[in-house]
């Protein structure tokens, strides 16, 4: 008899289950009832084969089942794909999802508090100020790239190629035969943008060219205000860029707005954009719709699920790795 038992036939989840039979606070009365009755139905004795004494090493790591996908990111949705991919993963190995989108430390869920999981998956990075040794005890893995650019201080991480999505950009503008190009910086202080750049300028100037650069200082949720900063640096240009990279679609969307609105209509005027991140939504509402880099997260949560399976079954005392994932072109279809 199991606590995934009790749990299946009182209809409540492994982690609620777990908390009422070890007489942890529980917030439903109606749980605790149906758990207590369940019990009672499968004749669960929860102190029948308690060992003292150290307790036996798990098979592959798995103790409670529950394993959290956590959010951290406030101006980025995850993706209905990440969550489906994790989720299937997931349920192959009977493992239980915990989902939280958790921009603050007290949204963080019950179970990672207590330590009633067995591994992390994080979508962006840890808050800082909770991180213990406790908690670095849990298996965890990452996705996608820290918003600050400094070091885990546990688990490993997957995360697109920047450099190669800065070089992918390049190559397209150059294979389109612009050799006037240019870079819209929608935020100076954030380090992704300026890796991209980074990676866009050297294939550039590999190529014989050096692109401009056209900066915005708007704040960083103010995506309008960034991109008519760099739109109004780039209609003053002399000569004008015709190939233009903007680093993320959410911000190319504003920047096809303010050109339409100066009468600059993308590919008829000579003047191609290149975006990334293959929002397929917002590069709907743009005409043309550009071509935009994927940065395939269906892939980085696959080998993140992957990583963090083996993290459970080998451990945490082994060396951090950083997986990168290749991105992709991708040209959108004109209906």
């Amino acid at each position: 008899m199991s606590i995934a038992r009790v749990a299946q036939a009182a209809n409540v989840s492994y982690a609620t289950a777990w908390r009422i039979i070890n007489n942890q606070p529980c917030g439903s009365e109606e749980a605790i009832a149906a758990v207590r009755e369940a019990m009672g139905q499968l004749g669960y004795d929860p102190t029948v084969g308690r060992r003292r004494g150290r307790k036996p090493r798990v098979a592959d790591g798995i103790r409670t089942r529950n394993i959290a996908l956590l959010h951290f990111r406030a101006a980025t949705a995850i993706s209905s794909s990440v969550l489906s991919c994790v989720h299937r993963m997931l349920a192959e190995k009977n493992l239980n999802l915990i989902f939280a989108h958790a921009q603050k430390v007290d949204a963080l869920p019950p179970a990672v508090r207590s330590g009633q999981i067995d591994g992390i998956l994080g979508y962006g990075q840890y808050p800082a100020e909770v991180v213990d040794r406790s908690l670095q005890k849990i298996p965890a893995v990452w996705m996608m790239t820290r918003w600050d650019g400094a070091a885990d201080p546990w688990g490993d991480r997957v995360k697109p190629d920047h450099n190669s999505i800065g070089q992918l950009a390049a190559e397209y503008l150059l294979s389109r035969g612009h050799r006037l190009m240019a870079y819209f910086n929608p935020e100076l202080g954030f380090a992704l943008y300026q890796h991209r750049f980074q990676s866009f300028r050297m294939a550039a100037e590999g190529a014989g060219t050096s692109p401009a650069v056209f900066n915005s200082r708007g704040e960083h949720d103010d995506l309008n205000a960034q991109a008519e900063q760099c739109v109004e640096q780039w209609l003053q240009a002399s000569p004008r860029p015709t190939g233009i990279f903007v680093p993320v679609d959410r911000v190319t969307l504003f920047v096809y707005r303010h050109l339409e609105r100066r009468g600059i209509a993308i590919g008829k005027d000579g003047v191609d954009v290149v975006s990334c991140d293959n929002e397929r939504e917002l590069l709907s509402l743009m005409r043309p719709p550009p071509a935009s880099i994927d940065l395939n997260r269906d892939m980085i949560a696959r080998l993140a699920v992957e990583r963090l399976l083996w993290r459970m079954k080998n451990g945490v005392t082994s060396p951090s790795v950083q997986i990168t994932v290749s991105p992709t072109l991708a040209t959108q279809e004109v209906n």
